[in-house]
């Protein structure tokens, strides 16, 4: 169902006057908040929540099967050095 009939029509009209007096550069940025708004408000369900969770969690336990498999060949190949990294 269409929602032009529920907008205050002065407010609709002193929105599309402003848009239309923006510079071109303006209008891009405005249609890249326009896209971000309609994201923020797009409804995310229980189950994608659920399921973006789990999925976190599968690669959270991925991540540390892998350093722990990398820690024991370093250990194994006496490489390993001792202490916390400290970066470049």
């Amino acid at each position: 169902m269409n929602q032009a009939p529920l907008i205050n029509q002065s407010l609709l009209r002193r929105t599309v006057i402003e848009i239309a007096n923006l510079p071109d550069d303006d209008l891009a940025i405005l249609l890249d908040v326009v896209a971000f708004l309609k994201q923020q408000r797009s409804a995310v369900t229980p189950s994608e929540i659920r399921r973006a969770a789990r999925q976190r969690d599968q690669l959270v336990a991925q991540f540390r099967q892998v350093g722990s498999s990398i820690q024991s060949q370093v250990i194994a190949s006496d490489t390993a050095v001792e202490g916390d990294w400290e970066g470049d």
